[in-house]
């Protein structure tokens, strides 16, 4: 299967390849586990570098396709640099270095205690903060996730204003900090110090978000949401927090579905001949034992009704809600199509968070499932 955007195709799924010693293609550098230093050849006079990792056959995917928009929509004069796990295979390397991208191989720092598997090898990232220590001449890196796209050119961050860090505000989050999506940082042995540390003495149940807000939270410059924004508000229809701009008004005649017709209830259960008179007056306690058995199956048979009746009705009501909320998507994919549209303009960098990344399903899929979303959401923004 190849994953494509645009007319950009990726390979599909390829044996890995290589090893820690692998340096056969273009500018790589061999690491060992531990990362030992060894530094690398300059390619190119420009102090800054986009950075990505890659850890997986498809996120080494998505790296392509950024690398390729870096180079040939925005025609970066920045340098490229690309960290694998070593499993990434042979094939990819040779892209990325035919993109004038150079590539370390190098072992993800470990969680504590291989926390939850789908994030054992994000720390792979925060090997950005020693990329100096490998080529000297390195002054700022911009260290970008795999699972998002680049929208418009990135060149002017590298001159924003002289902090160890620069990451836009976690906006879906309310109050909580900054994303680690995207990082600016300002390289220094001193910062690496730190973050070393870090890496060697982590927690439990703490991630590369958590780590970096808990180190950085209150000297980190904050940038705009725009700088990355979630595509999941095109499959909602929904205005992001950052965007500045009046939300067009719902007509106040609209309303939703009308509430589905409840469910006919079964027949009631009908109640033994013997038992008429003890319940009626409520005087059970001198019943024989056959009707102390009738007694006991009829009021399992009662609540049995009546679990019955209670699961048609939710789900009658899960039902409504399912129909309120299509509704309620259609209504605003109406309404904010133009708005929508107008914020997709002043995305930087779209992360993927909604239904699935594009490579993972084609566009026909996306259609169907979500067939209320914005139209750029199908499209994967």
């Amino acid at each position: 299967m190849q994953h494509q955007y645009n007319d950009f195709s990726c390979p599909g799924h390829i044996t890995p390849q290589i090893t820690h010693n692998d340096t056969n293609v273009g500018p790589v550098q061999g690491l060992t586990p531990e990362g030992n230093i060894t530094t690398l050849p300059d390619f190119g006079p420009s102090p800054y570098a986009y950075v990505f990792y890659a850890t997986e056959a498809e996120y080494a995917c998505s790296v392509l396709i950024n690398i390729d928009r870096l180079n040939n929509v925005f025609h970066t004069n920045h340098r490229i640099i690309v960290l694998v796990k070593p499993i990434i295979s042979s094939e990819y390397l040779t892209r990325f270095t035919a993109q004038n991208a150079t590539v370390i191989p190098y072992e993800p720092p470990p969680l504590y205690d291989d926390d939850v598997p789908y994030y054992a090898d994000v720390l792979l990232k925060l090997v950005g903060f020693r990329l100096h220590q490998y080529i000297p001449s390195l002054r700022r890196v911009l260290i970008l996730d795999s699972d998002q796209i680049i929208l418009q050119s990135l060149d002017h961050v590298f001159l924003l204003p002289a902090v160890d860090l620069a990451a836009p505000r976690a906006y879906w989050q309310g109050s909580f900090g900054f994303t680690s999506a995207f990082l600016l940082v300002s390289l220094s042995d001193r910062l690496w110090g730190r973050m070393e540390l870090a890496l060697q003495t982590i927690k439990h149940d703490t991630f590369d978000m958590d780590l970096l807000n808990k180190m950085f939270g209150e000297t980190t410059m904050v940038l705009p949401g725009d700088y990355c924004t979630l595509n999941s508000e095109w499959e909602t229809n929904s205005i992001p927090k950052w965007w500045q701009g009046s939300e067009p008004p719902r007509d106040s005649s609209w309303k939703p579905s009308r509430k589905l017709p409840p469910t006919p209830d079964p027949p009631p259960i009908g109640v033994p001949h013997s038992l008429k008179g003890p319940l009626s007056t409520n005087s059970t306690r001198n019943l024989s034992e056959a009707d102390q058995v009738l007694l006991s199956e009829y009021r399992n048979a009662t609540a049995r009704r009546e679990m019955m009746i209670q699961a048609a009705r939710d789900a009658v009501e899960e039902v409504h809600k399912e129909q309120v909320w299509k509704d309620e998507l259609k209504e605003r994919g109406k309404r904010l199509s133009a708005t929508l549209e107008d914020i997709y303009k002043n995305v930087k960098v779209m992360h993927y968070t909604a239904l699935a990344k594009p490579w993972q399903k084609y566009l026909e899929e996306v259609k169907k499932a979500r067939p209320d979303a914005h139209p750029l959401f199908a499209k994967g923004v």
